[in-house]
């Protein structure tokens, strides 16, 4: 067995071969060339905020919940997140650091990628073609510029050396080596769960390899498969139930019917083929069809062939079986139906691992090619340079597009003009962030236009009325929200958890337009839906103050003072509370502790002067009232009123 994997390495041995150095050292430095236009790149809204610097698990670096919690979408990545802690520990949100280790990452997968194709049996030379087109393909700058896509190459890496691991141990059938490969599988599952994929490479490469099926070698798969099918199903059971998969009625389950299902995948399995050799329409998002064409009808068949051809070919052209099934077990969990809808159609980087199959194909065609006829070699050479060429300068203007969330959706609304609802949203969101709530507020509003059930366009468009002190139509943004997202189902079980902050946020505009008892509603249920949230507490207390409920209020400030015991404004409003209820020592007691804790606050004092005035201490009424004014309140210092 030893020897059957050697054979494949031509050109010398992989490790001290006379050009190995060399290829290897010129491969890393053009792809690092080429993508070196990544590090000055900004954040997007892309998911970089909900992953990195919107998430109280990076910049708290809590690894406890980062191996303990969903991430973004309910997907489980600890080893993402933990290196974006630890980024964020060292630079906070400063993005070029960030970027940094997503090339120096990409740099790392390259090279493994060389002694890959090496392992693979192509010689020095093609394995530097094979891995410069995984380098510096055009595809692979979505994986590498956007910050969040860290999930594709550090999942790469352990992917790979995971693949690596398991080759060795075919050849020398070393225990260890089989326990290496399965600590680089897991590592690659914490990563991302797109490397689930990887038992199916592993009994790939006993065929290719023409390892005896024996028993043995079937029960050391048993574990593999076992991890892969329990990620499977908590990605199923979580991601795609998660409130997003939920809300997007454009997913493509609810516009065609399960032939049109499979079809439409075929056609994105034909597409990714295709945009292997030609990277053509390259954009960050594709528009969902609303109905199937004739190039889908016809993209279908085409996979349909393309498979077929990969499994008769197993004889005469192993290498062409191995690459294309390698790329098909890599793609096919991506082309499942629940996992495409509008924004998750085709995705570039849907494809960073499963393109290595299609590159060794290519590599490995044209290294044959050139041997059987040397006639061949030349115009071979000048194709493999034709090639990445085109392919470097397509990448290097192609990585702007990614300097920051204007770019980016401008980009996408350009290349398709009311056709993508959350490029629309998202540059909205930029808008709104850099205080251009015109520009923000029609963008959003095509967004509804484009898709009128995506909920998060309303909220959107409410917080845009809020600020212009629209009420009316922020309430009106707000239930529509909530009405394509039921917080509970029809027998009163919670289902959407996140709702609560949606309708706490609805509370606070009910408050704000004096419907108290409607406000109380949306507070009970925000409680409800979440009870560890302490601020929905504290405005739900605020709403029973207006309404006189002085005893409902104060247990709710009761509990919030529990959670956040150095908070003043708690202290404060209760102890007005306290003064509402006749009981003047508590509420004395209170506003004495709120200004312990901030002594610059003159409201306290008016309320604390207030307490004297009841008290029957007139003096020190009124030297509260003269501190008060010296921090910037006006007042009679001959009257005290009652507490604000």
């Amino acid at each position: 067995m030893k020897n059957e994997v050697l054979a494949g390495e031509k050109g010398g041995s992989l490790f001290t071969g006379k050009h190995n150095g060399l290829v290897l050292f010129l491969v890393l430095i053009i792809t690092a060339v080429i993508f070196s236009g990544s590090l000055k790149l900004d954040w997007t809204n892309w998911d970089d905020n909900l992953l990195v610097y919107e998430n109280p698990m990076v910049s708290g670096a809590r690894f406890k919940d980062i191996f303990t919690k969903p991430a973004e979408y309910n997907t489980f990545n600890p080893l993402v997140i933990s290196s974006f802690a630890l980024e964020w520990k060292l630079v906070k949100d400063r993005p070029f650091l960030y970027h940094f280790d997503n090339l120096l990452l990409h740099l790392l997968c390259t090279a493994l990628i060389w002694f890959f194709f090496r392992k693979l049996g192509l010689s020095i030379w093609w394995s530097g073609f094979g891995a410069l087109l995984f380098g510096i393909h055009p595809l692979r700058v979505e994986s590498v510029a956007w910050i969040t896509e860290r999930k594709d190459v550090l999942y790469a890496l352990f992917y790979l050396a995971a693949l690596l691991a398991y080759i060795r141990y075919i050849a020398c059938e070393k225990n260890g080596q089989l326990a290496l490969t399965f600590l680089f599988f897991m590592l690659a599952l914490l990563s991302k769960g797109q490397a689930v994929a990887l038992p199916f490479m592993l009994i790939l490469l006993d065929w290719y390899f023409k390892r005896k099926i024996t028993l043995k070698v079937v029960l050391e798969k048993v574990i593999f498969l076992a991890m892969s099918l329990m990620t499977a199903l908590l990605t199923i059971t979580f991601f795609v139930k998660s409130v997003y998969a939920a809300a997007d009625k454009k997913t493509i389950i609810y516009v065609f019917n399960r032939f049109e299902q499979m079809i439409l995948g075929g056609y994105a399995y034909t597409v990714y083929i295709l945009k292997s050799i030609i990277p053509y329409e390259m954009s960050p998002l594709y528009p969902m069809p609303a109905s199937l064409r004739p190039e889908h009808w016809i993209g279908g068949a085409m996979a349909v062939c393309i498979f077929v051809i990969a499994l008769v070919s197993w004889r005469k052209r192993r290498f062409l079986t191995f690459g294309l099934l390698f790329f098909t077990f890599n793609i096919f969990f991506l082309l499942m139906p629940f996992l495409m809808n509008e924004t998750a159609y085709l995705l570039d980087h849907y494809t960073y691992v499963s393109y290595m199959g299609l590159f060794f194909v290519m590599a490995m065609s044209m290294q044959q090619l050139s041997e059987r006829a040397p006639s061949f070699r030349a115009p071979m050479v000048f194709l493999a340079a034709a090639l990445l060429i085109s392919y470097g300068v397509m990448t290097i203007k192609y990585i702007p597009v990614w300097k920051n969330s204007e770019t980016l959706w401008t980009y996408v609304i350009e290349k398709y003009p009311r056709h993508i609802t959350v490029a629309y949203l998202n540059r909205g969101h930029y808008w709104y962030k850099n205080n251009q709530s015109g520009k923000a507020l029609e963008d959003v509003s095509t967004a509804i236009e484009i898709n009128p059930t995506f909920p998060r366009a309303y909220m959107n468009r409410s917080l845009i009325y809020l600020e212009a002190n629209d009420t009316e139509k922020a309430l009106r943004d707000y239930n529509r929200y909530i009405d394509l997202l039921p917080p509970f189902d029809a027998s009163g079980d919670v289902l959407n958890p996140p709702m609560s902050d949606v309708l706490s946020n609805r509370g606070v505009i009910y408050s704000q337009a004096g419907s108290y008892e409607k406000a109380l509603m949306d507070f009970n249920l925000a409680i409800k839906l979440n009870p560890l949230n302490v601020s929905n507490y504290v405005k739900r207390a605020l709403a029973y103050m207006q309404l006189c409920e002085y005893s409902n209020a104060i247990r709710d400030f009761n509990l919030s003072h529990q959670y956040d015991p150095a908070n003043p404004d708690i202290l404060n409003n209760r102890g007005v509370c306290y003064l509402r209820s006749g009981d003047f020592n508590s509420a004395l007691d209170d506003f004495n502790r709120a200004i312990l804790l901030n002594g610059g606050n003159p409201l306290y004092y008016m309320n604390r002067a207030a307490v004297y005035h009841q008290l029957g201490r007139a003096a020190e009424a009124r030297r509260n009232v003269q501190i008060a004014q010296t921090l910037g309140a006006v007042a009679d210092p001959a009257f005290v009123k009652l507490p604000h």
